[in-house]
């Protein structure tokens, strides 16, 4: 709702655009947070014609069905749908969007322990194109303390984060998430949370604070040496296999197996999805 940090969207360098009626907006201002998310849905241009994902508020609150319909009827394209918990729930909005002229894409947000033990499910529904892990509400929802006495992410998170990420890649679906800091002023923190969450195995990450984009786009894009090891890789397994040869070795003694060729091929996809190949 803030004209001030609505117009530095334009600059931000980020891959895609999130339109937050849930957490971001104080209940007083939910209906005027929903028109001015249907106003700027109108304006593709504005976010530089990259993907936008509209989050309505849960369908249990008192805003949720009139987000939904408010933002099928503006057509929106990507729907980050909170605190999904089954694929029944997912069945529900996805009919509440149909009768108002929209199927959009779901990026479903895995924050709750129903979304946890069903997160295999929710993530092969046909309208669901990603996964999003949100340790705060799963906190909340589940009991579990979020951070430690020393600012880190509890353990007891990681086994919900993985599960997360093996669903979305079993569903051949991207999984993001979202670092908590203890000063969101941080950037240090911010880079090694979001390395965190990238060993984890997530493809993305997400953030509220505009100066992170740089730093996900860092973390989880593919560096020029990761692209050119890929090329160097993909390039002697083929050129052994084309000889019918099995063994591959590099010029520096590295031995390759095809689980390296394979995650070498996604590197390069990746990089040639933007441009860096």
């Amino acid at each position: 709702m803030d004209d001030r940090k609505w117009a530095k969207v334009p600059d931000i360098p980020a891959d895609s655009f999130m339109l937050d009626l849930e957490d971001s907006v104080s209940p007083a201002l939910k209906e005027a947070a929903r028109d001015k998310a249907v106003q700027y849905l109108a304006q593709p241009d504005y976010f530089q014609h990259k993907p936008v994902l509209a989050r309505p508020n849960h369908l249990s609150t008192p805003w949720g069905k009139d987000d939904l319909v408010a933002l099928a009827e503006a057509g929106v394209g990507c729907l980050a749908y909170p605190k999904v918990g089954t694929v029944e729930e997912l069945d529900e909005v996805r009919a509440i969007l149909n009768a108002h002229g929209a199927d959009p894409d779901v990026f479903a947000i895995v924050e709750t322990a129903d979304g946890v033990l069903n997160a295999a499910a929710i993530a092969r529904h046909p309208s669901v194109c990603g996964l999003m892990f949100g340790p705060g509400d799963l906190s909340v929802d589940s009991g579990i303390t979020l951070l430690t006495a020393g600012g880190e992410l509890n353990p007891a998170l990681v086994a919900p984060k993985v599960h997360t990420v093996l669903a979305g890649a079993a569903a051949g679906v991207p999984t993001a998430d979202i670092a908590y800091l203890t000063n969101i002023r941080d950037l240090d923190e911010a880079r090694r949370k979001y390395q965190d969450s990238q060993l984890l195995g997530f493809t993305t990450g997400i953030t509220f604070y505009p100066p992170h984009v740089p730093v996900v786009n860092a973390v989880f894009g593919p560096s020029e040496q990761e692209v050119a090891r890929a090329l160097e890789i993909v390039d002697a397994y083929e050129q052994v296999r084309s000889r019918g040869e099995t063994a591959v070795t590099l010029a520096d003694g590295r031995v390759l197996l095809v689980h390296d060729y394979e995650k070498a091929l996604v590197v390069r996809a990746r990089a040639r999805a933007i441009g860096l190949a």
